[in-house]
């Protein structure tokens, strides 16, 4: 609805850290307000951030876009203005001020540059889950499945798919290849670990403060777990949302978190996936910079922090757009890549392909999508990535009480080669899902909650650690000599020298 902003508002705004919440100020002007808010998609360009606006312009600078351009951009009201619509953003859940909608990408598709199919006639590849984002005239993002599109999926033939909403247009060629020779299931197993069991459903502990009775409030200290020669310690509390909370986004790409499904680390890059219900294919990645980020607490606390240290964060914390991730678990990264398999946690066995999404870290955006299927009636829910171009998959053979361990290789024309290079005998926990999977120097490591085994490449067991969180495991990751845990309920990054 309209509503008169006057000097009244302008007088009755909160402080917020050293910086007056933006106002329309002075003059009457006329804005757009929403009941809950819209997701905004940055554009290219730099734009100034203002205090107030008015019918004649905006006013006192405060800053500039360019520290939160990849950050979550919300709003909840707009005014036009002699010099445009300004628009009252909030970024990573903190109320910033006012910016021109010129800084947001308008009437605009952003898909994968390319996508390559492996030819399955039993399984179709999605053409929507090529869409990064899709904006309206004023840059708000506009849900997926609004999009009219040419070709609903590609499976045996290549096509050339077209985007369309609005003025906005898009496509993208999708190559059709011919799947490599499915790997062969032959490698004896070795004798694992003594089967075991664990608690099930979801966490029954939390960290200290994450609970009803502390009102959710910020960890100030971190952890400490040991098992076997290996200690964990904290290294990063997230924060509760990167978004405005509960409630509070008007379309699904607007909240950030509150569920974590899985990690990948390298070379201080830390990325997580988040999901607004654990049901979701669709989410969030977030990636935060620990070359810069060194406090173990103060990235919980985004909006209570001062301006300069909200500005600092915000250049090192990077929100991908509202994307297909699958279930989120299996993720692995290199220098300049994310890699995702967006595998369907729900699907057990079958000819269904599945989908390894590439996506830069220079702008969180997927530039590149494969499908693959590594042997006959072996659907993978835990794989990563070791640099470009390798993935391991872990797959367990119930019929024959084993987990299998693969190797899959890019080849030439874009199809992943399978091979299968270990397995070890045993479920190792009886009663619950694998949880994490990770892989470094020459080991992999399977979580459980509060179990991880290490095993090497052939599926020698190597070690277990069995660790009294009471809280779920949330992904896994190697980095260098360093294996990284996540917890839920906070999210919550541990890591320790990997023995």
């Amino acid at each position: 609805m309209n509503k008169k902003f006057t000097v009244a508002l302008a007088a009755s705004a909160l402080l917020f850290s050293g910086v007056l919440a933006s106002n329309v100020a002075a003059q009457n002007v006329e804005a757009k307000s929403f009941s809950k808010a819209v997701t905004k998609i940055a554009g290219n360009g730099n734009y100034d951030i203002y205090r107030s606006v008015s019918s004649s312009g905006p006013s006192s600078k405060i800053g500039s876009t360019a520290d939160f351009k990849y950050g979550q951009i919300q709003s909840k009201r707009y005014v036009s203005t002699k010099k445009g619509n300004f628009w009252d953003i909030y970024v990573n859940g903190r109320h910033v001020g006012w910016v021109s909608q010129n800084f947001f990408a308008r009437n605009e598709i952003s898909v994968a540059k390319e996508v390559t199919v492996q030819s399955n006639s039993a399984s179709s590849f999605s053409t929507r889950d090529a869409i990064n984002y899709v904006t309206d005239s004023q840059g708000t993002a506009i849900n997926p499945s609004k999009v009219q599109v040419s070709q609903a999926g590609v499976s045996t033939k290549s096509a050339t798919v077209n985007y369309s909403y609005g003025k906005a247009k898009a496509s993208v060629k999708v190559d059709v290849v011919d799947a490599p020779e499915k790997g062969a299931s032959n490698v004896d197993p070795k004798t694992g670990f003594k089967d075991t069991t664990t608690w099930t459903g979801s966490s029954k502990s939390s960290s200290k403060n994450w609970n009803a009775a502390h009102h959710f409030t910020s960890e100030t200290s971190g952890n400490t777990y040991s098992s076997n020669g290996l200690t964990l310690r904290t290294r990063l509390f997230q924060p509760r949302f990167l978004s405005l909370g509960y409630g509070q986004a008007g379309d699904a790409m607007g909240q950030v978190g509150v569920i974590p499904e899985g990690i990948t680390v390298n070379n201080g890059q830390f990325v997580t996936s988040l999901y607004t219900s654990s049901s979701s294919q669709y989410g969030h990645l977030a990636m935060y910079n620990l070359n810069a980020i060194r406090s173990k607490t103060a990235a919980q606390n985004l909006t209570t922090m001062s301006w300069s240290a909200f500005k600092s964060y915000s250049r090192n914390i990077k929100v991908s757009p509202y994307i297909k991730l699958g279930h989120g678990q299996s993720l692995g990264s290199s220098s300049s890549y994310i890699y995702v398999m967006a595998n369907d946690n729900n699907y057990t066995n079958g000819p269904k392909s599945e989908e390894i999404l590439r996506i830069r870290k220079s702008d969180m955006k997927i530039d590149k999508i494969w499908t693959f299927s590594i042997a006959s009636n072996r659907y993978i829910h835990n794989a990563t990535f070791v640099g470009d171009g390798t993935m391991y998959a872990l797959f367990r053979n119930g019929g024959y009480n084993k987990y299998e361990y693969w190797k899959l290789d890019l080849q030439g024309n874009g199809a992943w080669k399978a091979t299968q290079v270990g397995a070890t005998k045993g479920r190792f926990i009886t009663n619950s899902p694998v949880q994490g999977f990770a892989y470094g120097n020459g080991s992999f490591y399977i979580g459980f909650n509060d179990y991880i085994f290490k095993v090497s490449e052939n599926g020698t067991a190597q070690k277990s650690y069995h660790f009294n969180t009471r809280r779920e495991l949330e992904g896994l990751s190697v980095s260098g000599s360093t294996l990284y845990v996540q917890l839920a309920q906070r999210a919550e990054l541990l890591s320790g020298q990997a023995k």
